[in-house]
């Protein structure tokens, strides 16, 4: 892994007494890639909803974005194959039911089904996938029960939002649990950087959320991190400064290399 990043990027090292960091910056050196050429960008991120109620309450009421497609009870043996056909092949394979690896049957349609939710936020869209039983609603609880979205998991993905380079981020986090919670939505939270034991301290800590303050080509970079309304893990970043500017470097290289037109937000 290293060797790749190496590959693709210049780099710089910072040392202290106690860590080692190298921060990589764009390379101008650029060299088509295989299939970049057949692609425009990234159209969506993906989530399997527990609750779609709550999702859909969530990224519309709260976050701002706006239906663009849905549809409810999806099902047929081509749609269950392209969605689970490597993952049923491990449960043949191996010593566990579908179940394990998380494999509904959509098949004909008489046990589960699919519904499916795309929300637009401008920039990317976020896909929303719940699996239940064909005889249920689209409210019904998702047939197979939450993960851990802990990003330290391989494999676990996380969305981030971008946000606008004038909001106070700390003033943001407050927002987001009150709105939240102002819905029903109370399972969302927003970490904080302080060390508690329990979440009796977590309520009483101060209000600091964000962490604004990075070296070299990450110069400009903020975030803070949340729990969304089914546990899922959620980001919030800015993008100023430095990290800016190689950021939009990075994205001229990509509309060069591969024939498209992107523009950073101008917020």
């Amino acid at each position: 892994m290293h060797y790749a990043l190496s590959f693709f990027f210049s780099h710089i090292v910072v040392t202290n007494s106690s860590t080692k960091m190298e921060l990589y910056s764009p390379d101008s050196q650029e060299k088509p890639s295989a299939l970049g050429h057949m692609l425009q960008g990234i159209q969506h991120f993906g989530l399997t909803t527990p609750d779609l109620d709550k999702s859909l309450k969530f990224y519309i009421e709260v976050l701002g974005g706006r239906l663009a497609v849905g549809g409810d009870g999806f099902y047929g043996p081509e749609l269950h194959n392209l969605l689970f056909q490597q993952d049923e092949l491990n449960s043949k394979e191996g010593e566990h039911s579908p179940e394990f690896y998380g494999v509904p049957d959509l098949r004909d349609g008489s046990k589960d089904a699919l519904d499916v939710r795309f929300i637009q936020f401008g920039n990317t869209n976020l896909e929303l996938l719940h699996f239940r039983g064909a005889k249920e609603t689209p409210f019904a609880p998702n047939i197979f029960k939450p993960v851990s979205s802990s990003v330290g998991f391989g494999n676990v993905p996380h969305v981030s939002f971008h946000m606008k380079s004038n909001v106070d981020m700390d003033e943001f986090a407050t927002k987001l649990v009150e709105e939240s919670h102002k819905r029903g939505l109370t399972e969302v939270s927003v970490n904080k950087k302080v060390e508690v034991d329990n979440r009796n301290q977590l309520g009483e800590a101060p209000e600091s959320y964000a962490i604004t303050e990075f070296p070299g080509s990450f110069e400009g970079w903020a975030l803070i991190y949340a729990k969304g309304p089914n546990g899922e893990q959620l980001e919030f970043n800015q993008v100023r400064s430095v990290c800016r500017d190689n950021f939009i470097t990075a994205m001229e290289q990509y509309n060069k290399l591969n024939g498209t037109d992107h523009n950073w937000p101008k917020g």
